[in-house]
Parts: C-alpha cells; sequence; structure tokens
C-alpha cells in the first residue's frame, strides 16, 4: 500500500551537487513509501529520492508471466530450421536479384536472434561490438537486442526459493511479494522485508531450465564454430574465441555464488568513488538464489524515459533531489575510468536499467553478473592507449592500439599508423562541430572508426578487449542523456586531472608509493627468473652440446659401419647378375603403351643394370634412415 508521509524540499548549501542554475524555484514533491515499517539500507540515509512519476505513475507496467516451455528434444532441430530459413531468404533474394540492403539484413538478423532468444541474444549483443568486423548498420540493429521481460509462474519461484533456503518463505521473510518486478531470461526479482530486521530486499530467483537451455545453444553453437571451422569460412569472425568469450558470460551469469563475490569485491572497490553498491545477505543466497538490499532510488532507464515524456516534470524532480545532471554524468564517466584504468575491475554492463539515481547526485549500481577484468599486458596497454588519447598524442595512441592485436598481420604497417592517426583526428574535429552531439563525441564513435580501418588492413582485435567496449558503449546511453553536449575527450581529461588530484594527497602519495613498489618488486622477479632461468638454460645447453656431439659422432659411425657391409653385400649381388640380361620393353600390340608413351618415357630412363637399381634402391634407403636418425638425435628425441 502506497502512503504519503511527507514532503522533500531542496534546501540550498545541504546537496553536494553544483546547481548549474543558481537561481531555482523550490518545489516540493510527495514522498512515497511503499511499506512504512520496511527499512532502507542504513548507509544510504539522507540521499533516499522521491518517486520519479510519468503520466502520475510510478511503478512501471506489471511483469507478463509464461509458464515454462517443456524440456523438448526438438529445439535444437528448430534452431536450426530457423538459421536454415535465415539463409534460405538471403539465397532467394540473390536468385531473384532483389539484393537486400545492409539495413535490412541486419534487422532480420535481429529478429532472428530474438526468436531463439536465450543464449543467442547474448551472442547477438557481443557481435553488436566487432565493428571491425561487421558493418555500421549491422552493429547498431544487435545493439537494440533485448530479452523479452516475462518471468515464470509463482508457484515455481516459491518452489525454488524454498529448495534453495531450506526453510518455508515464511520463516526467513516477514513479507514476500510474490508477482515479480523485474525480469529477464536468466532470473525475476521479487521484493521482500526481511523478519529479523525489517530490512527491504530484493530476491533474485533464476529460471529452473536457464543451464540446460544455455548448455544446449552453446552445443549447437560448438558444431556450428566447427562447422565453419571445416568449411574455412567466417574466418574474420574468429568465432572460436567468441564461443569462449560468450562461455565465461554465461558462467558467471548462471551462477550466483559468483555474483556474490563480485558484489562484495565491486562493494569494497566502489566505497572510494562514492558510488553505493547494496549488500549481499549472505546466510539467504545461495547459487540459484540471490539475495541484497533494495536500493530506494530512480533507475536511469525510468529517468531516461521520464525526461523524454515530461521534461518539465523530470526538471522539477532533479531540483527538488539536488541532482545536477552534468555533474552527475562527469561523476559517473570518471568512476568507469577509474574502474578500467586503475582498479581493474570494471562493472561488465552498465545499460541504464543497472544504474541507480539517489538524491544529492549519489549514485548507484546494481547486477554483478558480469565484471570484466583483462589480463596485465592488456590492462596496462588499455591504460597507456587513453592516457595517450587524452594527451591527443594519437601516434603513440595508434602504436599502442596495435600492439592490442591478438595476432600478428601482414598490413603495412606505415600505412596502417597513418590511417588510424587520420581517423582520431577526424573523430576529434567532427566532435568540435556545431551541430555534434555526444554520440559524435562518444569513445564509440572513435572505435567505430579505428575498427574501420583496422578491418580495412586485415588486422583483428582481441576479443578480451571487447569488455571494455561494452562496458562504455552501454555507459553511452545514461551519459548522452544526462549531458547531450558531452565530449569523452575532455571526460577522460577531467578523469587524469581528478587522478592527478587524488595521487597528490598524503594517502594518494602512499598509494603510489606501494603500487611502486609493488611494480618494481615484480619488475626484479621477472628479471632474476628470466636472467637466473637463462643462464642456467645456456649452461645445461653448452654442457648438452659436447654430448650431443659425441652422440652424432656414434651415430655416424655406426651408420657407416652398416653402410659399408650394406654396398659390399649389394656390389657382391650385382656381380653374379647375368648382364646380357634382355631389358624389359614395350610391346608393339599394346595399344594403351601409345595411348600413354611409355617408349618416349623409357627412353628417358638411365640405361642401367638391374644389380645398379638394387644398389641404388638400397642405397637411398640407407640416407632416409641416416638423416632420420641423425634428425632424431640432433632433436633430442632418441
Amino acid at each position: 500500500m502506497t502512503k504519503t508521509v511527507g514532503l522533500r524540499v531542496y534546501i540550498p548549501g545541504r546537496s553536494r551537487s553544483r546547481l548549474a542554475d543558481a537561481n531555482v524555484h523550490f518545489g516540493t514533491v510527495p514522498l512515497h513509501i511503499r511499506d512504512p515499517e520496511r527499512q532502507w539500507p542504513p548507509d544510504l540515509n539522507g540521499e533516499v529520492p522521491t518517486p520519479l512519476a510519468i503520466g502520475g505513475k510510478v511503478e512501471g507496467a506489471p511483469i507478463e508471466l509464461d509458464p515454462l516451455p517443456p524440456a523438448a528434444q526438438s529445439r535444437m532441430m528448430w534452431t536450426v530450421g530457423q538459421f536454415a530459413g535465415f539463409l534460405a531468404k538471403g539465397v532467394w533474394r540473390s536468385i531473384t536479384r532483389r539484393k537486400s540492403s545492409e539495413e535490412e539484413k541486419a534487422i532480420l538478423l535481429r529478429e532472428l536472434f530474438e526468436r531463439l532468444s536465450g543464449m543467442w541474444i547474448k551472442l547477438g549483443q557481443l557481435l553488436s561490438l566487432r565493428t571491425d568486423i561487421l558493418s555500421v548498420e549491422m552493429c547498431r540493429e544487435l545493439s537494440k537486442l533485448q530479452f523479452e521481460v516475462k518471468g515464470f509462474p509463482n508457484e515455481v519461484s516459491r518452489r525454488v526459493l524454498e529448495e534453495e533456503l531450506g526453510k518455508p518463505i515464511a520463516s526467513v521473510f516477514a513479507h514476500f511479494e510474490e508477482h515479480p518486478f523485474a525480469a529477464a531470461s536468466v532470473a525475476q526479482v521479487h521484493r521482500a522485508t526481511l523478519l529479523r530486521n525489517n530490512r527491504a530486499v530484493v530476491v533474485k530467483i533464476m529460471r529452473p531450465d536457464v543451464a540446460q537451455s544455455f548448455e544446449r545453444d552453446l552445443r549447437l553453437l560448438h558444431r556450428i564454430v566447427v562447422f565453419s571451422r571445416v568449411l574455412g569460412i567466417w574466418k574474420r569472425l574468429r568465432l572460436t574465441e567468441a564461443a569462449r568469450e560468450l562461455r565465461e558470460v554465461l558462467t558467471e551469469e548462471t551462477n550466483y555464488e559468483r555474483e556474490a563475490v563480485n558484489l562484495r569485491r565491486m562493494r569494497k572497490s566502489l566505497r572510494k568513488h562514492g558510488i553505493y553498491v547494496p549488500r549481499v545477505i549472505s546466510g539467504l543466497s545461495s547459487k540459484r538464489v540471490l539475495v541484497i538490499e533494495e536500493v530506494p532510488g530512480v533507475l536511469m532507464s525510468h529517468y531516461i524515459r521520464a525526461r523524454r515524456e515530461d521534461p518539465s516534470a523530470t526538471h522539477a524532480w532533479e531540483i527538488n533531489n539536488g541532482i545536477d545532471v552534468k555533474s552527475l554524468a562527469r561523476d559517473l564517466a570518471i568512476s568507469v575510468l577509474r574502474q578500467i584504468l586503475e582498479d581493474n575491475q570494471f562493472h561488465g554492463d552498465l545499460h541504464p536499467g543497472n544504474l541507480i539515481m539517489l538524491a544529492d547526485n549519489g549514485l548507484a549500481l546494481i547486477d554483478f553478473g558480469s565484471v570484466g577484468r583483462l589480463d596485465r599486458r592488456l590492462w596496462m596497454l588499455y591504460r597507456d592507449s587513453l592516457a595517450a588519447i587524452a594527451m591527443q598524442d594519437y601516434e603513440r595512441a595508434a602504436d599502442i592500439m596495435l600492439m592490442m592485436s591478438p595476432m600478428p598481420s601482414l598490413a603495412n604497417t606505415t600505412a596502417l599508423r597513418r590511417d588510424m592517426t587520420f581517423a582520431m583526428r577526424q573523430w576529434e574535429m567532427n566532435g568540435q562541430f556545431s551541430g555534434a552531439t555526444y554520440a559524435d563525441r562518444s569513445i564509440a564513435a572513435m572505435s567505430e572508426r579505428i575498427a574501420k580501418v583496422m578491418a580495412k588492413h586485415n588486422v583483428p582485435l582481441a576479443w578480451g578487449i571487447m569488455r571494455v567496449g561494452r562496458t562504455l558503449s552501454t555507459l553511452d546511453a545514461s551519459l548522452q542523456t544526462l549531458w547531450p553536449k558531452a565530449d569523452f575527450l575532455k571526460l577522460c581529461q577531467a578523469y587524469f586531472r581528478d587522478r592527478a588530484r587524488r595521487n597528490a594527497t598524503p594517502r594518494g602519495r602512499m598509494e603510489q608509493l606501494r603500487l611502486f613498489m609493488m611494480e618494481a618488486s615484480s619488475v626484479a622477479g621477472d628479471a632474476r627468473l628470466l636472467v637466473g632461468s637463462g643462464l642456467r638454460e645456456q649452461a645445461l645447453r653448452l654442457h648438452g652440446v659436447m654430448d650431443r656431439v659425441t652422440h652424432i659422432r656414434m651415430v655416424i659411425a655406426s651408420w657407416a659401419i652398416r653402410g659399408g657391409w650394406i654396398m659390399l653385400i649389394a656390389l657382391a649381388f650385382s656381380a653374379y647378375i647375368d648382364e646380357g640380361r634382355d631389358r624389359i620393353e614395350v610391346g608393339e600390340s599394346w595399344p594403351l603403351a601409345k595411348f600413354l608413351h611409355i617408349e618416349e618415357l623409357a627412353g628417358a630412363v638411365p640405361d642401367l643394370h638391374p644389380g645398379q637399381w638394387a644398389a641404388l634402391l638400397i642405397l637411398a634407403i640407407f640416407l632416409i634412415r641416416f638423416f632420420r636418425a641423425t634428425r632424431r638425435s640432433i632433436a633430442g628425441n632418441d
């Protein structure tokens, strides 16, 4: 039941934000609380915003429920049939010379993935990041892929929850809303109140069939990968790496124990950023159920819709909750860059549904099923490349980007570096036009230009770096709404200024000293390992050279003795052969002989005695075996 319990008035000086308009008109918005007995997280005291209504409604449309589909064995055949139908359409259009535009092909592929649902939508979302492989139209269309938000029946969610808890729901929760308020392909989310302290929580319950469904689709994808590898097609997609990346993503998202670990780690690191991450209720969470604090804020997706449909009411809501959207966008971008470049631990799916706006420019992040981390070498290269871009040193940025390629290329390096540098300069120039928007100045726009250049020169990109691309590209939807005139280059420069300011503090200097000592220790350890192992390897190799030479001599000697005996026996044998024996000649009456010109071929063969032929054959066998033995000896495989 919704009750009005008071009014919230914005008071100048209380907010941490810097409002762009100092002459604001103060307004009031009722503060609604769903249940007065539910307690919000104590860390958010004073940061609970008022609800943001759209058309007089605070809540969205209720989630539809569908029964779980039967585990039919024919599902795989149906999937294959859908792919076959998609390919047949393309072939038919080619035969009838009705070529589809790139946009039409993209729409057909998006609709195919949406029909297949489940894992295939995840695959489509991953492919949408490959602007170096797919066309711009294809990537933009695939980025629109969304899961059909339908939940599963209430009795199923209750059964799964009680199985995981090992006790009745009433013994844990004072109240449990059976109807979910959010749903996706992996799980659905319910509101609840803990019995022990009336704490407001949300309960994520995994679909019972999700693991089997994903595994079935992954098996089919593996067969497609094998099929493409055998036929030598779709090489540029590097489907083997894509399937590996997809399996890793799905493994993360279908195990809530991993998400709980991610939540604890990110809560600790993001606390330094001033961003709230809800607590995990450990005793109630398991592999299929995750119970966390409910964050009483406004989803960024809800805010974007409200700003589009009712901008004046949304502006009033911003004023009354102490929110400066430009400052909020800047803080959000700095935090994300800090997660990537300093923590090497970043939210892997920052779409607007995973961002929560709090009062006084507060922010909270939810849904940590996907957390990205780069291996050390790739992380250091990416960090240096963004630093070069922020300093507008595009030549250096191009060189570092090329070092991130997963495999060598036969491209003309000079031309490639020139084209990449030109693409980045053009991106900077276009962002300065009067009509440019954030979409023109975003890192996605720059990445799109770079990807085209690398595709032109046939230089691949690593799938691992795609996680960073996914984080930054999904963030763009929020930034371009909060601050349409924002510039990623300037946001990147703002991050490095913020980093320099933090490093100048006593704590920052201590942290820099600690990192320097760790780096120095790591480099010293690597040098000691490299030099020490190298010296030992050289000593062993020197010691082994003498033994190897002796061994080779013994092999040569033994085989020379054997060869001598063989040659003596062969010569003695050939001496007894009748030298007057006629050579075998091809008969004139054999029609096939004339057709194959065997007489001409026989005339080209040297006229040797059969004994000589035998000796040459034995000698050839001897030489083959001799060289094989020598090679094994040199390789150390004997």
